[in-house]
């Protein structure tokens, strides 16, 4: 059985059907930031079965550290001394979480796993991705559904959102989890400079959509 730790899986759902609502002829291009055992992955792609479809996602495992929260500012009135506690670091995902992902998703063809940093990632394809519809070879460079479920720091959330965003279309949605612990009304504004306005808000998922006429 396919394992998650997120919850409000069907906000992630209702952020899929709004996308896969788009007659697109060409394909539909999904992406979960932060996989781990899979079932938002999951979700995702059990929603789009009927579409053209192909799904990434992102995730480095290796049980590396990392600062997943944005720091603590801890100021004494009387010292004058301002304690900075970093973030907590990324919990470990380890290389045979990594594996077991692989096996659990193997009915999934259209699931391809990027094992590495969110960075390493915009670093290597902001051109898109090829990949293969019907025999024939495609570059995806527009994504229609993107899940942000990694590091959930205020900068790391940040720069993953511009480059999605300016890689999205009109009808491009936005899923953002644990919206609560980073500063989600600057990630917002950003993403409504691209067309992307709320639509769905849960106690722990965001959903945001880009409207026509961006």
């Amino acid at each position: 059985m396919i394992k998650g730790d997120s919850g409000e899986y069907e906000l992630l759902e209702y952020a899929v059907e709004r996308c896969s609502k788009l007659n697109n002829p060409n394909y539909i291009l999904t992406c979960e930031i932060g996989v781990r055992e899979g079932l938002g992955s999951k979700r995702m792609m059990d929603l789009l079965t009927t579409k053209n479809h192909y799904h990434i996602g992102i995730d480095p495992y290796g049980s590396l550290e990392y600062p997943h929260f944005d720091p603590k500012f801890t100021a004494n009135k009387e010292s004058r001394i301002v304690v900075i506690e970093p973030g907590g670091t990324g919990a470990k995902y380890s290389n045979n979480m990594r594996d077991q992902l692989k096996e659990d998703l193997l009915p999934y063809p259209n699931f391809h796993l990027m094992n590495m940093t969110d960075l390493k990632f915009m670093e290597l394809y902001p051109k898109g991705l090829p990949v293969y519809y019907d025999g024939y070879p495609c570059i995806c460079s527009e994504y229609s559904c993107v899940h942000f479920d990694g590091p959930h720091r205020t900068i790391d959330i940040l720069r993953q959102a511009l480059f999605f965003c300016d890689r999205s279309h009109d009808g491009t949605t936005f899923c953002f989890d644990d919206y609560k612990t980073y500063n989600i009304e600057l990630i917002q504004c950003v993403c409504m400079a691209f067309g992307f306005e709320e639509i769905k808000k849960g106690k722990q998922k965001i959903v945001l959509r880009r409207e026509d006429g961006a």
